[in-house]
């Protein structure tokens, strides 16, 4: 395990405590005048998906997990297994879909993504900042809206609906944002 001070625990920091690994999702640091500045951390435990809000005194030192993050490719989902392959070792994990359901609907075949281990135990797949996709499904933009911005629904060619520019039609490739949704 690796020491680790509370200024440095960013979101995605694996901690190890009360004898479970915790992912942050969440930070904030509180100072009160003529008082010693607290940071507080919104944990989800790995195993569990439970979260919890944990605070400590600056200066405290935490226990980071030793984590590994290796190169893999995902290669497609079968019922409620989804299965990846770690490009060193050409070794194949098959996750359940409640483990990784936050991202479900951005992965597609041949996705390079990262895989966080911990003692070779999956915790988590780190998608790319950025994909593109390919607009399966939408209505048409309204004629006169087109000088407006304005979003409409989609479905893209993972299945996933999300809101797309008014311009944009079927068969038209577009870059979703993984951490804000975002198209552009």
């Amino acid at each position: 395990m690796v020491k680790i001070d509370t200024a440095d625990v960013k979101r995605g920091t694996i901690l190890d405590m009360d004898g479970g690994l915790y992912r942050v999702t969440d930070t904030s640091h509180t100072h009160m005048w003529r008082q010693w500045a607290t940071y507080s951390f919104k944990v989800k435990e790995i195993t569990t998906g439970k979260t919890k809000l944990s605070t400590y005194n600056a200066g405290t030192t935490l226990e980071q997990a030793d984590v590994q993050t290796l190169n893999a490719l995902f290669l497609y989902a079968a019922g409620d297994s989804y299965t990846f392959m770690l490009n060193d070792t050409a070794e194949m994990v098959e996750l359940d879909k409640e483990f990784i359901e936050d991202i479900t609907g951005y992965l597609k075949e041949n996705l390079d993504v990262f895989v966080m281990m911990h003692e070779w135990n999956v915790l988590w797949v780190i998608l790319p900042s950025t994909i593109s996709y390919v607009i399966t499904e939408t209505v048409p933009g309204l004629k006169g809206n087109r000088a407006q911005s304005g979003k409409k629904p989609a479905t893209i060619e993972t299945g996933m609906e999300i809101q797309v520019p008014i311009h944009k039609s079927e068969w038209d490739t577009i870059t979703v944002n993984t951490q804000t949704g975002d198209v552009s």
